[in-house]
């Protein structure tokens, strides 16, 4: 009778530890989907910004900037939000190298440890800079 109930017993609490840790990962992962989604919002906007053109409805892009710091607050890592503040501090938009360089920096963040330089995510993101474009004349001379 006692290794029955035990028996009993060790399922319940097997089948009880498998749902938690199930919907713990899966919480887990629904928000790490968020967050992502959240800084891919967040960069296509700005880059979006950056290369605004007479035809872009520039009060949609806006919109969706908000949104996507939005969410950001909400889902975003410690590191991220506060290199984002910094960026906002600085005007929130890409006009001088001060605020390319800290726009750079919330990207850094948002990547974590990738060994991708970042460099080239800011000339793919933004293009490249007046500085890369006049070595780029100099060497090519």
């Amino acid at each position: 009778m006692a290794i029955a109930f035990f028996a009993f017993f060790g399922v319940i609490v097997g089948a009880s530890l498998q749902y938690l840790f199930t919907r713990l990962l899966e919480e887990r992962k629904h928000r790490q989907s968020l967050q992502t989604e959240a800084y891919t919002d967040y960069i296509r906007a700005v880059a979006e910004a950056r290369h605004i053109d007479l035809y872009t409805e520039r009060a949609s892009i806006f919109a969706r900037l908000a949104d996507a710091k939005s969410r950001i607050c909400l889902y975003g890592s410690p590191e991220v939000i506060a290199r984002l503040a910094e960026f906002e501090r600085k005007g929130g938009l890409i006009v001088n190298d001060e605020q390319r360089q800290a726009f750079m920096q919330v990207i850094e963040a948002m990547r974590g440890s990738s060994p991708l330089p970042s460099s080239e995510v800011e000339v793919i993101l933004l293009g490249e800079t007046k500085k890369q474009t006049v070595r780029q004349q100099i060497y090519s001379s």
